[in-house]
């Protein structure tokens, strides 16, 4: 698995790099807002990469990677559930709810107590995840399985399957996408999603303040779209429109200001 920062090629294994990027960060960053004593500062590099960093008397008390992605959903009831995810409803033109997702937002400390809406961009680093030719070879393979088959499973599908004309084994779309943080107790809902998503553009990125490069990828996952970052590795370095993207995704969002 690739780390949160390995995705957007902050990837730095050295303390001294580490403290040079920091320092660097604090000094040119943009401050979102406050919230008492606590200032949320963004910085952003040449290359899209963003880090959101939260501190208190001169001290980081929270760092998050980000990106500067493109618009994507309108969102409704965006409010935060723990201190650290923020749940939303994703909307359509008429206002109905056709998604929820839980992410970290960039502006997660400086949310009013009621529910906010707008429309946001939304980043999903892919900690996980694998690339497909295509929506066939995506539907082809075990990724695509909405859970691992498991042992002594039959290979015939039970008859309320048969009954009712259901795929077996289950699988997922290749645009499709689950929120784990939806789940279980709010108090400690993360920011992980199961993301399939077909690509509609890539390209590879070079961070100017560490030399690293990433991919960045807009898709299509069902009801929206977002931009997938991913470290360059031999399945990802060719990229292209029509592969399809599926994993496991650490999702960050932004409200548009």
């Amino acid at each position: 698995m690739a780390s949160n920062l390995e995705c957007v090629g902050l990837g730095l294994d050295d303390p001294d790099d580490v403290q040079r990027l920091l320092t660097e960060v604090l000094r040119t960053a943009d401050v979102l807002g406050r919230d008492g004593d606590l200032t949320v500062h963004r910085w952003q590099d040449p290359s899209g990469v963003r880090i959101v960093v939260a501190t208190r008397g001169g001290r980081i008390v929270e760092l998050l990677p980000s990106y500067a992605g493109e618009p994507g959903p309108s969102l409704a009831n965006v409010q935060n559930v723990n201190d650290q995810v923020t749940i939303a409803d994703v909307v359509d033109d008429d206002g109905d709810t056709v998604a929820r997702f839980a992410a970290e937002f960039e502006q997660r400390r400086l949310l009013p107590s009621t529910p906010a809406t707008g429309r946001a961009a939304v980043v999903a680093l892919g900690v996980d995840v694998t690339v497909h030719a295509d929506a066939d070879a995506f539907a082809a393979s075990d990724d695509s399985l909405l859970s691992p088959r498991s042992a002594g499973e039959p290979d015939e599908p039970p008859a309320h399957y048969v009954e009712q004309g259901w795929q077996w084994p289950p699988r997922m779309a290749a645009t499709s996408f689950i929120s784990y943080g939806l789940f279980g107790d709010p108090d400690s809902a993360e920011a992980y999603a199961r993301l399939n998503g077909t690509v509609r553009s890539a390209a590879r990125r070079t961070v100017a303040a560490t030399g690293q490069q990433f991919i960045a990828a807009r898709v299509h996952c069902g009801v929206f779209e977002a931009d997938v970052c991913l470290p360059v590795d031999a399945g990802t370095a060719d990229l292209a429109p029509g592969n399809v993207i599926a994993g496991t995704v650490f999702l960050v969002a932004s409200l548009a200001r």
